[in-house]
């Protein structure tokens, strides 16, 4: 019968855009969760930077010492990363009042 038919297909569209939408939610939920990953990633190092610039502009000499290797240690690391590694770079040669290579 014709009605049969019908509820069947109607049965399988919609279960195709169940689906569908299942898909879609999970590729949006994936690459939601990977951008909030890479910016608290980023976020992290920018906090690490501005420790470390903080440590070697302190007037105690101690401090500044360790801020300095520290500035070395994450130059050497490459801890920031794409547009940001410019500017951490001019910074960190400005820091450790040398040029790194």
């Amino acid at each position: 019968p014709p009605a049969a038919v019908a509820v069947v297909a109607a049965a399988l569209c919609t279960a195709a855009f169940t689906l569908l939408a299942a898909f879609v939610g999970g590729l949006w939920a994936v690459i939601r969760w990977r951008r909030d990953v890479a910016r608290e990633q980023r976020d992290r190092a920018w906090s690490r930077f501005v420790w470390v610039v903080d440590h070697v502009t302190d007037a105690d000499v101690g401090r500044a010492e360790i801020g300095r290797l520290v500035a070395g240690a994450m130059y050497n690391m490459q801890v920031l990363r794409e547009a940001d590694e410019v500017i951490g770079k001019l910074v960190l040669e400005l820091v450790t009042e040398e040029e790194q290579t």
